[in-house]
């Protein structure tokens, strides 16, 4: 069972921030339980380590520890899941009536049957190996939205099928594996949903289809709760990070007044200073009177997930995004020192 267990560390070792094998059965990185340090993101307190023959996790932060079995299942549920099924078959002597009641207790549904999703894999069904479920992870994006994201292995073909003659015969000659990423309207029906590349150089990062043209293109509708405050971003990876979130396909903030209070919401673009258009998009809100997220001078990363891959945590950028956050006459001497322009 230890070479297991070994086994799926490795697999998990990308999810976590600063992971490094320090030795055969040691390793080390940023706890994922308490976040480790806000102040200084080069520390990295949890180790998995062997004790007496049997892996275990402690965090020298926050105290806590556990099996690595455990650790492993409180990261990532399908990754245990894997780990566990392997071991039963690994077995020697299988108990089969272990082996089947744990079976019968996962989630059976690989494919969604019905709707315009039908046929679809969730991110969360995928093997570790799959290359959408590695750049899922590669992203860092919390485990609660696996299951909210696909793979779609020929996209502009599956468009099609739901919408004829979308894209032409030329453009099918390009087409390609990207992570679907649907929109629920507040009643969760799928309205409309986005392709991501996997590409790291692509003409198109992102293809929006519209499903119901009836509705705001607004990432987020079927989960934010409008009596707090809400949060609104350009992309809907940037919105996964920081809760009771919302993002708008298209880059035009101001949309989402359509569908989510102005009253209780703040615009958050990204941080591009030098950029005139975002800059003029800044100050378009600003003159509609809503409360925007000018960002700190000496921060560098362009969105969120750049600054969760910089080793940010999710709690720090919310708390950078509130005490940033500007109305009226602050919001433009904000913008005055923030721009590049």
């Amino acid at each position: 069972m230890d070479w297991l267990i070994q086994k799926y560390i490795g697999f998990l070792g990308p999810r976590l921030e600063k992971f490094k094998r320090k030795g055969p059965t040691l390793y080390n990185f940023r706890c994922p339980i308490c976040g480790d340090s806000d102040t200084n993101k080069s520390k990295a307190r949890g180790y998995l380590y062997e004790v007496k023959g049997k892996m275990s996790f402690h965090c020298h932060n926050c105290g806590a520890g556990m099996s690595a079995q455990n650790f492993i299942k409180t990261v990532d549920q399908t990754l245990y899941n894997e780990m566990k099924l392997e071991a039963l078959k690994e077995s020697q002597t299988p108990d089969q009536r272990e082996y089947e009641e744990f079976v019968s207790k996962m989630k059976t549904p690989v494919f969604l049957k019905s709707g315009p999703l039908k046929g679809l894999k969730k991110v969360s069904q995928l093997k570790h190996f799959d290359p959408v479920k590695k750049f899922v992870d590669s992203r860092k994006i919390p485990t609660f939205y696996h299951s909210r994201m696909f793979a779609c292995p020929n996209f502009m073909r599956f468009t099609n099928n739901l919408l004829p003659n979308k894209f032409s015969k030329e453009a099918l000659a390009n087409d390609e594996l990207r992570l679907l990423i649907p929109f629920f309207d507040k009643e969760k029906n799928v309205f409309a949903y986005q392709g991501r590349s996997l590409r790291k150089k692509t003409e198109v990062k992102y293809i929006t289809i519209i499903l119901n043209g009836d509705i705001p293109k607004i990432y987020g509708l079927d989960t934010v709760d409008e009596k707090e405050r809400i949060y609104v971003f350009e992309g809907p990876i940037d919105s996964m990070f920081v809760p009771n979130s919302v993002a708008v396909a298209g880059g035009d903030l101001l949309s989402a007044g359509k569908e989510i209070d102005p009253k209780t919401s703040v615009l958050v673009f990204d941080n591009e200073p030098r950029s005139r258009e975002t800059n003029k998009k800044i100050e378009k809100a600003i003159y509609n009177g809503r409360r925007v997220c000018i960002w700190p001078e000496n921060l560098e990363h362009k969105d969120i997930n750049d600054m969760v891959l910089a080793d940010m945590t999710p709690d720090f950028i919310k708390h950078i995004i509130d005490t940033h956050t500007y109305q009226d006459l602050s919001a433009k001497l904000a913008l005055t020192k923030w721009s590049k322009v």
